[in-house]
């Protein structure tokens, strides 16, 4: 039973939970009536949300004293109330729904209050109000979203979720290397974080600049935005070749980010453990960045075509070169050891960093691989796909660009080698 202050905590949380939906309800009517110039009626504000929770929450309290039925009796006449304002609103210009059934929303965040669902209920309220703040951008993604990536999505959320769930999670294969849940798993994870590049650049235009480009191409896959903005650079001349090296090298800096939350999903002792090392390249990307961001000479548009990361033949590929990796990994350490997982840590930052990754991760989580053994393998594949991507942009950038990106691209290998050195002594 909750104290009379508990109750008066709940309450007043309950209020600030339908102040904030108000207040963002009012401001949002005022700007349409600001852009439409129509007398758009507001059927509920600052003023009414905070009512319409507080009452959910007195009937949270009722039903919680054993008279269960205020709950349904509560709803039902704040439905009532939403219903005849709709048919009041419906007569004029304004269509919309959402204001009314945002009240029976504030009601239940209201009777979760009372019933000691606080945390949840808060927490529903604010993505409910930050999903109604950000009309525009939603309503303008909706509208440039092509219809060949409605459909990929829509597969990639299917095999996710049916799939995912149906498939054995134990081992297969020699050395019981292949498990077919951790492998779809990695799939969905990793695909993940290409769709959160992917659907950025559609939401700020990625393609419109090189910054942005390497932010994007860190996140779905710096090798591509290497490549992309290499090609680029051959072309565009030597005044821009600074320009293009701040690109390739913010998607390289980012790649040591998502090797650490790659790492941290997995095993959190073990990303607490590489936090130090891999701090060092890292802070060493970001303050070279910044130089080149400073001393950049031209603001002439660029652009990466990024395939949609959201095909599903992709996410298969990418299944299939993880399983790969992951065997290979484990024999390797099998019949060798630590010098096993280092010489496969080298072929790995040769083809896919992120698949080598969580297995190194995987295998220090299940106490196969010592945490050392595993930061530092980790770490010398972050260091040979440096050199990889070093490599890609003096052979296809030209002259110019080689001459900016290899002592860059030099100091951030080294860093890596150094601090895989300390991690592995």
């Amino acid at each position: 039973m909750l104290t009379y202050t508990q109750i008066a905590f709940n309450g007043a949380m309950a209020l600030l939970m339908g102040l904030l939906i108000g207040l963002e309800r009012e401001h949002s009517i005022g700007l349409e009536r600001e852009h439409s110039q129509k007398d758009i009626p507001l059927i509920a504000g600052v003023r009414t949300f905070p009512l319409i929770t507080l009452f959910g929450f007195l009937c949270g309290l009722a039903a919680k004293a054993g008279w269960g039925w205020m709950l349904p009796v509560g709803l039902a006449g704040v439905c009532a109330l939403a219903v005849a304002a709709y048919m009041v609103r419906s007569q004029g210009p304004y269509k919309g729904t959402t204001t009314e059934f945002m009240a029976l929303l504030a009601f239940v965040f209201g009777a979760l209050a009372a019933l000691g669902y606080l945390i949840p209920a808060a927490t529903f309220a604010v993505v409910a109000t930050l999903l109604l703040s950000v009309k525009a951008p939603l309503h303008h993604l909706a509208e440039s979203i092509q219809e060949g990536e409605l459909y990929a999505i829509l597969k990639f959320g299917v095999v996710s979720v049916i799939i995912l769930p149906l498939l054995p999670n134990r081992a297969f294969g020699p050395l019981q290397a292949l498990n077919p849940r951790l492998i779809w798993w990695v799939v969905v994870l990793i695909s993940g974080l290409s769709m959160v590049g992917y659907v950025l650049m559609r939401f700020l235009g990625a393609r419109q600049g090189i910054a942005v480009t390497g932010i994007v191409g860190g996140i779905a896959s710096s090798t591509a935005a290497t490549f992309g903005l290499s090609n680029q650079a051959r072309s565009a001349g030597e005044s821009l070749a600074r320009y293009f090296a701040l690109g390739i090298t913010i998607a390289s800096t980012i790649m040591f980010v998502r090797v650490f939350v790659i790492t941290a999903v997995i095993d959190g002792p073990l990303a607490r453990a590489l936090t130090l090392p891999i701090a060092l390249p890292f802070i060493m990307g970001v303050g070279i960045s910044i130089y080149l961001w400073k001393r950049k000479e031209s603001e002439r548009d660029a652009a990466l075509h990024v395939k949609n990361p959201m095909e599903l033949w992709s996410a298969i590929k990418f299944g299939l070169m993880f399983a790969l990796v992951m065997f290979v990994s484990k024999a390797g350490y099998h019949y060798f050891g630590s010098s096993g997982m280092y010489v496969t840590g080298v072929l790995a930052g040769l083809v896919d960093l992120d698949a080598f990754t969580i297995s190194a991760a995987h295998l220090a989580h299940d106490s196969i691989l010592a945490p050392d053994t595993a930061n530092a393998s980790i770490l010398l594949a972050c260091a040979t796909n440096t050199l990889v991507k070093g490599g890609i942009a003096v052979v296809l950038g030209g002259r110019p660009l080689s001459k900016v990106i290899i002592p860059i691209f030099a100091t951030l290998a080294l860093a890596s080698l150094i601090v895989c050195v300390w991690v592995a002594r």
